[in-house]
Formats: structure tokens, sequence, C-alpha cells
């Protein structure tokens, strides 16, 4: 229980069970002392000195030291300190109420939650604390040094997002924060990176504000820019493309739901199946007349706001008459057309059912197969939920072949006829093709034969990720010269775009740094910037993480 055994001897224990306490009494035993001023030895002692330091609870005990230290004569005459108490350096800092290993204990505490959280939890160990004195601690904590700096990656963090921006500095070796600045600007970058001379490689994103201060404060640095920002540009690219072919989309998303269910013929007829067949539909017909009486009135009032709407009568006029939105009365005179039949309304558990439709399909068409037996198969194959929506797909599939017409497969943006939108379509393209579901393979090969404009998109696409995933920056020029000569205008722009920052993304091409690490410990700073509740200022946040880190 003693901070050092060797340097006090124990005079007495006294325990409190009343106010869980246990309370020490020490007293040094080293026969001599270092003047804090000189740094002289003396052995002459003038009197004692007692000291009272809290230190780490033992079990639910809290613990208290009653210290009796020496005072010293200094026998040095030329020192300014006649007389001065002796110093425990390894135990106890000069006037602390706290022992090192217990300032410790709630440093770690108050770094790693901050200063209510932490408190919560000081408080649960016997060791209770104000959030303000951790705080404190946190403050006044040396921070650590910075080591020899080679490779850094640079990124702008939101002290608060779109109107000001601080900068965060990572050791891409070490994965570690060296720094936080309190700006964005590229002054402030130049002047950081001149105070480390050593560091030969920056990794940034494509701001031109870092490139700026990299040139600035380290000319000598090779800059490399991240290769996942690269790709994020190309996504751009790639939905202002599709954003220009609304109806290509549509098309592809058509073509996969045909593509799906195309020459279903219906399965052969089990025993199983005889005695569903016997069995009541009451609820579907229910459901069915329900949905009909749905689309029923929701065509009514499409024909009264049309009708409203030709006789002269406002917006504002119609919805009060009917009792609805004025947003309502405006998209339904969007339309142009009554409002279709919905199809069944897909539920959230057919959702995880999307990336083995194609599979489910195609099984069924072969026959005597029944939905228990398709769920362990597709077990198997990574499949996590329950069989019952396996056998709910069959069921329609079986129902779809009765009725002779092809199976409801709406379980995916891609199958809609609407289709999916833009964004989606571009997120999808730049996609590892292994993380891709069968669905949404599928729809990029309906996409690629819809228009030859789409294939040839794609086939871009992928060439760049190939460039970027396997570092090949040697092939970049060749790839711009293509995407400036396949006539799609956004992509020639982002071609076009690279020149003025080439020799970076050449670099990040070839190079094996990223700024991953970065982007995490920016992530990593946002939960220590929340858990402050909008309190904490930089310095108590720069504390924070280099202490972490």
């Amino acid at each position: 229980m003693l901070p050092d055994a060797a340097r006090f001897r124990l005079d007495s224990c006294s325990i409190n069970y009343r106010d869980s306490q246990i309370t020490l009494g020490l007293t040094s035993t080293s026969p001599q002392g270092r003047c804090p001023s000189c740094s002289r030895l003396t052995e002459r002692v003038h009197s004692r000195y007692h000291r009272t330091v809290a230190d780490l609870p033992w079990a639910t005990f809290r613990v208290r030291l009653e210290v009796r230290v020496h005072k010293f004569f200094c026998c040095n005459k030329t020192c300014r300190r006649s007389i001065f108490t002796e110093r425990l350096p390894d135990i106890v800092q000069p006037w602390a109420r706290r022992t090192l290993r217990l300032a410790q204990s709630l440093l770690a505490v108050g770094v790693a939650l901050g200063g209510r959280a932490g408190s919560r939890l000081t408080e649960r160990l016997q060791r209770p604390t104000p959030p303000a004195s951790l705080l404190r601690v946190v403050q006044t904590a040396p921070i650590p040094q910075t080591p020899r700096l080679e490779a850094v990656g640079a990124d702008e963090w939101a002290w608060r997002r779109g109107h000001r921006y601080g900068t965060i500095f990572v050791n891409l070796e070490t994965h570690r924060v060296v720094d936080l600045l309190p700006d964005r600007s590229a002054d402030s970058v130049a002047q950081w990176l001149a105070q480390h001379p050593g560091i030969t490689v920056v990794s940034r994103d494509r701001s031109g504000l870092y490139a700026n201060g990299i040139t600035q404060g380290a000319p000598r640095a090779v800059q490399v820019v991240d290769r996942f920002h690269l790709v994020a540009n190309l996504r751009e690219a790639l939905e202002a493309v599709f954003l220009a072919h609304p109806t290509t989309l549509k098309k592809a998303a058509v073509n996969t739901a045909q593509a799906l269910t195309e020459k279903v013929a219906p399965a052969p007829v089990t025993e199983m199946d005889q005695g569903r067949r016997r069995r009541p539909q009451n609820g579907q017909k229910r459901q069915e007349r329900q949905q009909q009486h749905r689309h029923t009135a929701r065509v009514a009032m499409y024909d009264t706001i049309c009708r409203l709407h030709e006789e002269g009568a406002t917006v504002m006029a119609i919805a009060r008459r009917l009792k609805i939105s004025r947003t309502t009365v405006y998209r339904q005179l969007r339309r142009g057309a009554p409002p279709e039949p919905k199809t069944r309304t897909v539920r959230s558990s057919d959702r995880v059912l999307a990336p083995y439709i194609p599979y489910l399909i195609e099984r069924w068409r072969g026959g005597n197969v029944t939905g228990q037996q398709l769920w362990r198969e597709i077990q198997a194959q990574g499949y996590q939920y329950s069989s019952s929506t396996v056998r709910r797909f069959i069921a329609s599939l079986r129902r779809a072949s009765e009725a002779g017409r092809p199976p409801e497969v709406e379980q995916s943006p891609y199958t809609r006829p609407q289709g999916p939108s833009a964004r989606a379509v571009s997120f999808l393209m730049v996609s590892r093709p292994e993380k891709r579901s069968r669905l949404a393979q599928l729809y990029l090969e309906q996409l690629c034969q819809v228009q030859d404009q789409m294939a040839q998109l794609y086939e871009l696409a992928v060439a760049f990720q190939t460039l970027a995933r396997e570092r090949r920056g040697e092939d970049l020029e060749a790839w711009r010269t293509q995407a400036v000569n396949s006539g799609i205008e956004p992509l020639a722009r982002f071609s076009e775009g690279m020149q003025d920052d080439l020799a970076a993304i050449q670099a990040g091409l070839t190079l094996p740094w990223s700024n991953g690490v970065t982007e995490g410990q920016v992530n990593r700073l946002k939960l220590l910037k929340r858990q402050g509740y909008g309190r904490a200022h930089v310095a108590l946040l720069r504390q924070r993480i280099l202490q972490e880190s």
C-alpha cells in the first residue's frame, strides 16, 4: 500500500469504517536532502514538516497519507535558501495534495472521459473528484515531446462546422497525433512545418490551402494526395453524368427486374403445395381489398384536385377544402396522370434477402424445393436471418406463377420502376466488385447494355480505381487521355482538374502513404469534442488528444 516502502516507515494505521477511509502515518527515513535551488546535499536537519496527501484507494476505502518529512539547513552560504523542505519527486510533487500515482490515474480518466463523465467514474472508484479538478489535471499535464518526424498527414477538423476550422497533424509512421492547430490557414501550416525541418513526406487532401502551406513551409517535402479523395472526386463526376441520364437509370432498373423474372415457369406441384392451396387465403384477399380501396381513394382525390384547379381554385383553397397540405396539392398537380396502384409494401425484413434473390429464383425454377431447404442453402452463403422471410418470398413466387404474372421482386431500388438515385449508382460503381450483391452487379450489367456511353463510363471508372488500389501511377497519363477523348463532359472536367496538382496526385497513386490515418484521428477528435458538450476549448482538446496519443 505504500508508494515507496524503502523510503518510508509506517508509524500508524487507522481505519474509519463509517467514512470508508484508511489513514496511514508515514515518516521519511532519508538521512539527507538536496536543496531545490543549488542542488547541494545536506544532512543538517532543522525540524519536521507534516504533509497530508491522498493516495490510490484500497478496495472500497479511500487512502490518506499523513507524511512527516524533514526540513534541512542548506550548507551553501551563497544560496538564496537557508532552509528547505525535503522533496519527494518520485512520490508527490511540491505543494501537491495527491500522490503521483493517483494524479496519473486521474489524468487517464480525464483524458478518456472528460469532466462530468470522468467525475462520475471516479466517484464509483472511491476517489471522488469534481469535474473542474479533473480538467485542471488534464490541462496542467506536461505535453509529450514531439518525436522526429519524417512523414505526416495534414487535414482539417471542424471546430464549428461551416464557420470555424482547425488543422490536425498525424505521424503516418506511428499513427499518432503530433499537434493540433486552432486555425486553418496556409501561414500556420507553413510555420508549423518550418519548425520540423526533418519532414520529407506530407499527405493531404486536394485542398489548395494546404498545398500552398506545404510549399512554403516544406518546399523539399513530397506532397501526396490521398487516394480516397481522388476516388471521391471520381464519384462526384459519375453522379453528374447519371443526373443527366435519369431515363437510362430507370430503363436499366426495368431490365433488371425483367432479367430476374423472365421465363418463370410454374414449379412442379408437390403434396405440400396442394396442402397449402387447400388453406383459406382470407387474409391475403382482405389485404388486396384494402389496397384497392386505398388506391380508389387516391385516384378520387387526384381527380378532385385537378377539377378544382381547372375551375380556378387556388392551392390554398383546395388544401383547406380537402383538409390536406399545400405540399400534397402541389405534388398531385405535378403528376400529370392518376396515381398507379402501389405494389406490395417491402418489409424491412425483406431487404436483408435482396442479395440472394437471383439465387432463390434460379433454384425455385428447378422445382422440388421448399422455403426451408432454400433457407439452409443461403445460410451457407452468409445469410444470418430467420427462415420466415425466405418462405414468404417463395410463397410470393408461387402465387405469381399460379396467377400467370411475374413474381414480385421489388426488394431493391435496382428493380423498382423509378430506378435508383444517381447518387446511389455512383457509389455502386466505385464500390469493390467483391462487395457488390448479385442484384447490384446485375443492375450494372443492364446499365452498360442500355447505353454504350454507360459501358464506356464503367470501364473508365474501373480503370481509375485499379490505378488507385494497385498504385499504378505510371498509367495515369494514359487514363487522362482516354477520359478527355471519351466525350463524357464531367469525366473530362475531372481529368483536366488534375493538371494543377498533377505531381501530388502522381505521388498519391505511386507511394504507399495515405491520409486514412489522419481521417481516423479526425473522427476520434470529433468524439472528444462532443464529450465536452460545447464547452471544450482548443487548448483542452489539444491536451486530451495529445495525451491519448
